[in-house]
């Protein structure tokens, strides 16, 4: 058994292993589950994304992780972050997405906060963008329900997104804030 990076009240949030692919597959092969990429994905496609999010474990200590009921350990979906390239910067980016028998439940606000609770705190990244369709109502509500905020419109690969950012709080040094005396 994999060991729980994060827990939520309902959810476990965990490294993906080799013997998730068939519950990865049948969710990534569903149209409906897939309507907000650019096409579905069969099983050979599920697999690679595996191997490289197994990959990106390794490289740099994080990357997609599956959600599970913490009752039943059933497969929910992904979280996670991963290097992005956007428009030269270099950024990390956070995605979500949940199996559709669970949409409408919270399931995505409440793995997504926890992913970004994740990267702003234990693993110290400043700054986490995420990249949606402006038509996917129900991701950009996530991205606003964990705290992120719409910064600008970006186009990738010739599709619009709205993107969204978040930033680990600033530090305090002991000094008040306000003005100096």
């Amino acid at each position: 058994m994999t060991a729980a990076l994060v827990e939520t009240p309902r959810l476990r949030l965990r490294e993906f292993r080799r013997d998730d692919l068939e519950a990865l597959a049948a969710m990534v092969a569903d149209p409906e589950q897939m309507r907000f990429y650019r096409h579905t994905r069969d099983r050979d496609e599920a697999r690679a994304w595996l191997d490289r999010t197994l990959a990106g474990y390794a490289e740099r200590g994080y990357g997609k992780w599956l959600i599970e009921a913490r009752t039943a350990g059933a497969f929910l979906g992904y979280t996670g972050i991963e290097p992005l390239e956007l428009e030269g910067v270099a950024e990390v980016e956070i995605g979500w997405h949940v199996h559709r028998s669970v949409w409408g439940q919270g399931i995505a606000t409440e793995a997504a906060g926890a992913a970004l609770g994740l990267a702003l705190g234990r693993l110290g990244i400043p700054r986490v963008v995420a990249i949606v369709p402006p038509a996917h109502r129900a991701s950009r509500r996530v991205a606003e329900k964990i705290g992120m905020r719409e910064e600008r419109d970006v186009t990738i690969e010739e599709l619009p997104y709205a993107l969204y950012a978040a930033e680990r709080p600033p530090v305090a040094s002991g000094e008040p804030l306000g003005f100096a005396a």
